[in-house]
């Protein structure tokens, strides 16, 4: 259950990071700073959530997919951010 949790926890302060990047234009040192980190959190996110999949319990599992969400769509954004896909 922390694990799931902890996912949509640091899936949700790295959401809010991601669209501040992507919708604001910054420094390239830090927008370089900030992929790295945004696709180091997104992995991190997942494989947290992925643990929680894996439990025996419904509502684990629940949360853990909510973490899967988050944690995507943190991913297309900072990938966005990479290679201007959407830009």
């Amino acid at each position: 259950m922390q694990c799931a949790w902890l996912s949509v926890a640091s899936g949700g302060v790295s959401l809010i990071v991601a669209l501040l990047f992507w919708w604001q234009s910054v420094a390239p040192e830090l927008a370089r700073l900030g992929q790295h980190a945004g696709i180091f959190s997104a992995a991190l996110g997942l494989t947290l959530a992925g643990i929680g999949a894996a439990s025996q319990r419904k509502r684990v599992r629940r949360v853990a997919a909510v973490g899967v969400v988050v944690n995507l769509f943190i991913l297309a954004l900072t990938l966005d951010q990479i290679f201007s896909i959407l830009r």
